[in-house]
């Protein structure tokens, strides 16, 4: 993951940018699966705290790309990755995204 790898050149640069880095790494680990600012890509639904929309997973899968494709071509954790689409799953299965009909 670019975070971690970013974290290991850390030990290069000033203390300052070296606590940061560590902030965000922490963050990356504990971040929910899906998060949304307002302040961050427009407020579209990102994978943790990856600049990396939600939507382009299911815009991928759509298209005929694998997950496998998925994650090798954006470099994104796997597990997050298939814990994702397990909350889409749930959420579909919540009735979440269905509108009701009376026939």
């Amino acid at each position: 993951m670019a975070i971690t790898m970013e974290k290991n050149r850390a030990e290069n640069l000033p203390p300052d940018i070296q606590l940061e880095i560590e902030r965000t790494w922490r963050l990356g680990e504990t971040a929910p699966l899906i998060t949304t600012n307002p302040e961050r890509m427009g407020g579209a639904p990102v994978i943790g705290i990856e600049r990396l929309p939600v939507a382009s997973l299911l815009s991928h899968l759509i298209a005929g790309y694998t997950v496998e494709e998925f994650i090798e071509a954006f470099d994104t954790d796997r597990e997050r990755v298939y814990a994702i689409l397990e909350k889409i799953k749930e959420a579909l299965e919540a009735v979440w995204l269905a509108e009701p009909v009376d026939y």
